[in-house]
């Protein structure tokens, strides 16, 4: 297991990869626990670490979505949620009703809800695109992070 910190717009991102998947990715602060995320080491010490640091790197310059090994721990259901988001386009959204649909649990809007904001890679499995029928929906991750991203995803990174 490897953990180590990437630097983005939006501060640094604490990363654990197990062999060439992430595992985790952390805001600098989580308003969820208020714990503050503690990478070991200052930047990736292996070939993996590296291409996820240089994915990340493109990304927040373009907003092109990295195409990364991913291995979040989950239930099924969070897993299926998980995978409805990652096929979102970038800049675009979902309202958390269409991906419990997508999911193949349409009355589960609300667990949908749950699975977003348990979700261990946010940014990379892209809860930010899940939205409310009415609005934006919630966020776990770092405040004003969820405009940022679908902001930035939506300019193509200008």
């Amino acid at each position: 297991m490897e953990l180590f910190a990437v630097a983005s717009p939006l501060g640094p991102l604490a990363l654990t990869l197990k062999g060439d998947a992430v595992t985790r990715l952390e805001f600098p602060r989580s308003p969820r626990t208020g714990a503050t995320a503690q990478p070991t080491g200052n930047g990736p010490r292996s070939p993996a670490g590296e291409r996820v640091t240089a994915a990340l790197g493109a990304y927040f310059a373009a907003g092109k979505p990295p195409a990364l090994a991913l291995r979040p721990g989950g239930t099924a259901f969070q897993q299926r949620v998980w995978e409805a988001l990652r096929a979102i386009p970038a800049g675009e959204t979902a309202t958390y009703g269409e991906l419990a649909a997508r999911a193949g649990s349409p009355r589960a809007a609300r667990a949908v809800g749950q699975a977003c904001a348990r979700n261990p890679i946010p940014v990379l499995i892209p809860c930010h695109r899940a939205v409310g029928s009415s609005g934006p929906g919630g966020w776990s991750g770092q405040p004003g992070a969820k405009k940022w991203l679908l902001a930035h995803e939506a300019s193509g990174g200008k």
